[in-house]
């Protein structure tokens, strides 16, 4: 059983008292409101779908909302605020309940309710993938419904699809003369544009599972395994649905992208996810003559030609490497064999070390040179930069932890260890502590970029900070995973001995904007954890290096000028080319009639949009366990400095 936690002291609950300017909420009562704000958003009972009445809720998810990230002229901000539409995924429901537990297990929180930690278990359980007629732990974002027609299990946003099916019959036209009627002409405009594009969105939602919430799935088992004193049901739980984790190990080594592999069937990428890696993967050329990383869909392009006709396709058809996801199957790996979840000869698998070996220098790389100046296209389905450093962060962590007392039962892990925590330390540290904005003495807070680039009436830039609380949860939660160390036998949180006093200042300047701003109704509690993989069009593929075109039935398409018609078709980058050989590509060519764009401008250039993926429950979350965190933290040095 886990030690009780230690209770505030006068001296603390004064200085927090006098920080805030009111003695209305101590830090611990705050940190039990968010706990029950978290668990009341979780959904109770099952609703359907009615137009314009209600949405499907599943039972047991943790919600959130499709919305779409406009940016500009005060219209534009409206529908951004006002549009959205409830989702049912895995992922949410995932992380807000490892949210729920690590701040019990880390920070000394409240225990989470029991009866909530089993309504998720029994959710998530159901996002197991259907198509294989075997047990599995194979995972998707969204719900799987059969199809009856091609008999096919089909995963796809419910009340996104059936809100498309609903407008399928509007008086576009009318209603964009009435809107300029009024003067809402950019409304008038976006909703034709919106509903021109919903062939593509249709198209796109129709996805195979993936190594992202199969991963996480896995660690939160692991996050089970490792409270299981308090939580032996819900583990049992979780080890009932689980009973062949064998079959993710499977899927890792059968998908795992290897660009110098003779087999067209995984050496081929997405030619965004080849641009970002280009200057690793020839750092590896001269240094090894092959690669594995794990890549984001679990599938591949032949399975995409037989699944596609029934409901089942890669976006784009293509498999992709995105940096979060790989981060994610990272701490996978690591707490399923720290745990026991898994045998530690699982790492002697010679494809299993090599995909997390690989991968891990890749995620390393990418932090330390900043994504090759294009994070939109490294964090795929990711944008959030600052939760993309607390899943790197939670690894080193969790290392950190269990070699506190004992040697790591394998070298991969001290590997592992040794190749993220000094870049966390070093330049991730570095980037979080140069972005921090004050507010007043003593407050600091973190935006990322929603809300961030609308304007007035007057043309002036407005900055609202709709992300605000989010991305400062997650900067103080990747700051304490980098610079404490968990104590297993007092349960406490104790710094390393070379953490400085900027880190702490910073870390209890944010905690300072936390309390005052998380439960305001100053700033929404919103974030982007997910989106679409283009955010305009300098992201789309078709406007980068390729080296392979072909049709799905393998027919190759030589015209690299014009976009094909007719049948679904492959855009990618086949195996690994010479530097100055994609130089020469990305500089002096031009794909489909348009050069590389080889910088980021921000998510909120120019004049496009994306749909993004918000939840109000991850924020509380993850606010949560910052500030449980930090109550926990053993030396008093930081909390003395409260009130600045």
């Amino acid at each position: 059983m886990r030690p009780q936690s230690r209770p505030l002291t006068k001296c603390t609950i004064l200085l927090f008292c006098l920080m805030t300017g009111t003695f209305a909420r101590t830090l611990e009562e705050l940190i039990i409101e968010l706990k029950d704000k978290t668990e009341s958003l979780q959904v109770k009972k099952q609703t359907q779908f009615i137009p314009l009445l209600s949405w499907q809720k599943d039972k047991g998810v943790y919600g959130s909302e499709v919305k779409l990230n406009f940016h500009g002229s005060s219209h534009l901000a409206f529908v951004r605020d006002e549009f959205s539409v409830f989702d049912n995924n895995m992922f949410v429901t995932a992380w807000v309940t490892s949210c729920l537990l690590e701040a019990y297990r880390y920070g000394g929180g409240p225990k989470p309710s029991r009866s909530h930690i089993e309504l998720s278990l029994n959710s998530i359980n159901q996002y197991r993938n259907k198509n294989r007629k075997y047990e599995n732990s194979i995972m998707s974002f969204w719900p799987q419904v059969y199809n009856k027609t091609t008999s096919t299990y089909i995963s796809t946003p419910a009340n996104l699809l059936k809100l498309f099916d609903e407008t399928d019959g509007l008086p576009v036209k009318t209603i964009e003369d009435i809107l300029k009627l009024f003067g809402f002409n950019d409304i008038g405009k976006l909703i034709e544009r919106l509903l021109g594009e919903k062939p593509m969105f249709r198209s796109a939602f129709h996805i195979p599972p993936d190594f992202d919430d199969t991963f996480v799935n896995i660690g939160l088992g692991a996050l089970l395994t490792d409270v299981k004193a308090d939580f032996d049901t819900e583990q049992q739980s979780w080890m009932n649905s689980n009973t062949n984790l064998t079959s993710v190990f499977d899927a890792l080594k059968k998908y795992a992208y290897r660009p110098f592999s003779n087999d067209s069937n995984i050496n081929t990428i997405d030619p965004r996810s080849y641009y970002y890696l280009s200057t690793f993967l020839e750092e590896v050329l001269s240094d090894a003559t092959d690669l594995a990383l794990t890549p984001t869909w679990i599938s591949n392009i032949d399975e995409t030609s037989n699944m596609r006709s029934k409901g089942v396709s890669m976006p784009f058809n293509i498999n992709n490497v995105d940096v979060t996801v790989s981060s994610n199957v990272i701490y996978g790996i690591t707490s399923s064999i720290l745990t026991g979840l898994v045998p530690v000869s699982t790492l002697d698998d010679s494809d299993i070390q090599q995909i997390y070996l690989n991968t891990t220098n890749m995620v390393a790389y990418q932090l330390r040179t900043d994504f090759h100046q294009r994070r939109d296209l490294a964090l795929t389905y990711y944008p959030s930069v600052f939760e993309l450093y607390w899943f790197v962060a939670r690894t080193v962590f969790l290392l950190n932890e269990k070699s506190k007392y004992s040697k790591l039962p394998h070298q991969d892990l001290e590997t592992v260890l040794a190749t993220l925590e000094p870049v966390l330390e070093t330049h991730v540290t570095s980037k979080i502590l140069t972005q921090a904005k004050p507010e007043g003495s003593n407050m600091l807070y973190f935006d990322d970029f929603l809300g961030d680039r609308d304007y007035d009436d007057n043309n002036h830039t407005l900055v609202k900070g709709d992300d605000r609380i989010f991305t400062t949860a997650m900067a103080v939660n990747t700051l304490i995973s980098t610079w404490s160390i968990f104590d297993d036998k007092s349960s406490k949180l104790f710094w390393k001995k070379d953490v400085t006093l900027n880190v702490k200042d910073v870390i209890s300047k944010c905690v300072n904007w936390l309390v005052k701003y998380t439960l305001s109704d100053d700033f929404k509690p919103w974030n982007c954890f997910f989106s679409g993989s283009g955010k305009g069009i300098d992201s789309m593929p078709f406007f980068f290096p390729i080296n392979r075109l072909e049709f799905l039935n393998g027919t190759k398409i030589t015209d690299y000028n014009h976009f094909p018609h007719g049948a679904p078709y492959i855009i990618g980058f086949k195996g690994v080319v010479p530097k100055s050989s994609y130089d020469n590509m990305v500089q002096n060519e031009t794909h489909f009639g348009r050069k590389t764009t080889t910088t980021f401008s921000g998510y909120n250039s120019g004049s496009g949009y994306f749909p993004f993926w918000s939840s109000e429950p991850y924020t509380y979350a993850t606010s949560m366990l910052a500030l449980s965190q930090f109550n926990n933290i053993v030396k008093d040095d930081i909390k003395t400095n409260l009130i600045g």
